[in-house]
């Protein structure tokens, strides 16, 4: 067996990930193998493919990833944590945690990107046209892509800190020529201003006009903190989680709706996944784990926002590997305290949630993952959309979303947020978004999500006439005479007759790695802090709180 074989992949944080044409991509962030003390970076990019069945309940061996060259600067153990990919159908962009180096061939100008192109398989730097936004400081903000190419990338420790050059970042990868543009503040005074957020979470939706994005979590970095006491080195209060931002595209306009139903503890550095029904009627984002600065411990729960009732639902989960009972550390088995953070989520094939990396840590960051291999918390997990199950292997088969009963339990008769909409604005948006026929939530083959599909308005008055009282006779007895002839010539042939299918909401139940150069003489780097510096971020020491602590809940 040879040295490859042997090695396992036991962990990754921080990377950049993306799925392109059954083949998941990452890049940067730090690794763990079966050979490492502790994690180290990969001057590489590397690839799994998901065209046939992957086991994910292990470590991963790493003769199943592929690795091709990357620019140095896309993987330098100092400057890789926290950037994010830009993408569409076939390209890669790798936008920020850019070094600028010295050396001339290094990229360096604030207007090009290193874009990867998945079909020729190869690197090139792109001028892109618009500005000079390639901001090297810029990390760790949340991001939001459309299915055509836009990009849209806003906070983060670059945009917004400390309420400093607030707006988003629009990048074009579909354009002939790939373009951006700096998005400023609303002139509409009504438009709450961009949200200064670090290690939140967006998405986007196919809603309105242009679409919408949603956003959720993390950091309030547009002020000092008054959560922690002082000198502690916990600069930012963390939003909470009944505080949703929802940003209209098309009018460049903010506006916060209040949450309701069982609020998850606030955190960041989690991530989000959205499914869709057919018909439009629901988007459920679905949130997995997170790091609570406050309290000082991780989360491995399963939340779903669902829209447009705006209501939070915690998922029962099954089977989920980071809090198997029995499988964790044995001086603190607490299982209630296991969570997963700084971790990346894709959706694959419409209902397989694919988890990428994150540290696994117990009750005030006893790390479970870090500095050595545990298959307990393997370093890619997958849970089925439709059943809220974690499954052992990611599969290649494409499944219809079906919006789990729980949910729809949740949030019947419910179709605006709890205190109404913020403005008219929004209201229409997402009335615009359902098909009439969603009324009946049982097609499978009904408007897609962004349909502008609406029901005529009613003319009714609060009366009707005398005409409208024959009409409404003479229709009934025609419906009637329609429904006996209907009714004979079903009769006659429905032995004939292939058996209906159920609904997509009925009865829905929930059931070669190349590592080169990491020998002993490979360059070692301590968990890089990609918020204040290069020491180990406060939060991996257990955090100084406040006089009057909050009480744990557990």
């Amino acid at each position: 067996m040879s040295r490859e074989e042997r090695l396992q992949l036991c962990s990754l944080f921080d990377q950049r990930v993306h799925i392109i044409n059954e083949t998941l991509y990452f890049l940067g962030g730090s690794y763990l193998d079966s050979s490492d003390i502790k994690p180290s970076s990969v001057r590489k990019l590397n690839k799994i493919s998901l065209s046939s069945e992957l086991q994910v309940d292990r470590l991963i061996n790493q003769t199943l990833i592929k690795t091709e060259d990357a620019p140095d600067e896309l993987t330098d153990k100092d400057r890789t944590n926290g950037g994010t990919f830009f993408h569409n159908d076939k390209n890669l962009w790798a936008f920020a945690a850019v070094g600028r180096g010295e050396i001339p061939t290094q990229v360096n100008q604030t207007d090009r990107m290193y874009r990867y192109d998945a079909i020729e398989e190869k690197w090139s730097a792109d001028r892109i046209e618009g500005g000079e936004y390639q901001w090297f400081n810029n990390t760790n903000g949340f991001v939001a892509t459309a299915p055509d190419g836009r990009n849209w990338y806003g906070g983060g420790t670059g945009i917004g800190t400390w309420a400093r050059r607030p707006g988003l970042l629009l990048f074009e990868g579909n354009s002939t020529t790939p373009k951006w543009s700096f998005i400023r503040e609303s002139d509409d005074l009504d438009s709450l201003p961009t949200p200064s957020t670090l290690g939140g979470s967006a998405v986007y939706l196919p809603i309105g006009e242009q679409g919408i994005i949603v956003l959720m979590g993390g950091w309030d970095t547009t002020k000092q903190g008054i959560q922690f006491a002082a000198g502690s080195g916990l600069n930012w209060d963390l939003r909470p989680l009944s505080d949703i931002f929802v940003y209209d595209i098309a009018r460049n306009f903010w506006s916060l709706i209040p949450a309701k139903g069982g609020l998850p503890q606030m955190r960041a550095e989690f991530c989000t996944v959205v499914n869709s029904s057919p018909d439009g009627s629901y988007h459920n984002i679905i949130m997995y784990g997170g790091w609570s600065q406050l309290r000082g411990e991780a989360y491995a729960d399963v939340w779903i926002l669902s829209l447009p009732s705006f209501r939070w639902i915690k998922a029962e989960d099954e089977n989920n590997p980071d809090t198997r009972p029995l499988r964790n550390n044995v001086d603190n088995p607490r299982i209630g305290d296991v969570g997963r953070t700084r971790h990346r989520c894709s959706l694959f094939k419409n209902t397989q949630m694919i988890v990428t990396g994150g540290i696994v840590s117990q009750y005030y960051d006893i790390k479970l993952n870090f500095d050595a291999c545990n298959s307990s918390h393997p370093p890619l997990m997958v849970m089925d959309t439709n059943t809220f199950v974690w499954k052992a292997s990611i599969t290649p088969e494409e499944e219809d979303y079906r919006v789990p009963s729980f949910i729809r339990s949740a949030v019947r008769g419910r179709k605006t947020p709890d205190e109404g909409w913020p403005n008219e604005r929004l209201e229409q948006i997402f009335s615009a978004a359902v098909s009439p026929s969603s009324a009946t939530a049982t097609s499978s083959s009904t408007s897609p999500p962004g349909s502008t599909n609406t029901v005529p308005p009613s003319t009714d008055t609060g009366g009707i006439s005398t005409g409208g009282i024959a009409g409404i006779a003479v229709g009934g007895v025609v419906i009637l005479a329609l429904l006996i002839a209907g009714f004979i010539i079903l009769r006659r042939r429905r032995q004939q007759l292939e058996p209906k299918p159920p609904g997509p909401y009925d009865n829905i139940k929930g059931q070669a790695w190349d590592k080169p150069e990491l020998g002993p003489s490979s360059p070692r780097t301590e968990l890089p802090n990609h918020y204040l510096g290069q020491e180990l971020p406060t939060r991996f020491n257990r955090p100084e709180l406040p006089a009057s602590p909050v009480k744990r809940v557990f």
